[in-house]
């Protein structure tokens, strides 16, 4: 029974201790990431046609995940901004 809970012990300790060895592997060794131009239908789909910027692992880049929220905020404040505006006339013509 507690040769059990000492290995199970041991066990967390060494998981901690070789994430932190990636961690730490991780910050000195980063990934180098280039921008690319979209090919396939899906990343086409994921840049919004090459709006947003797309690196070489098929993810989008930091600036592309910022330029991309950024307009998908935009577009909400002019699709709030229209119903606003049509709720407003759609009062004044009622009354």
């Amino acid at each position: 029974m507690f040769e059990n809970l000492k290995e199970k012990r041991h066990q967390r300790q060494r998981i901690r201790e070789r994430e932190r060895v990636e961690k730490e592997y991780a910050k000195t060794h980063p990934t180098r990431i280039e921008v690319v131009q979209p090919e396939t239908r899906s990343e086409m789909r994921l840049t919004h046609k090459g709006k947003f910027e797309m690196g070489s692992d098929g993810e989008l880049t930091t600036k592309g995940r910022t330029d991309r929220l950024s307009y998908r905020y935009n577009m909400a404040i002019w699709v709030l901004v229209l119903l606003i505006i049509a709720v407003y006339l759609f009062f004044f013509f009622v009354n």
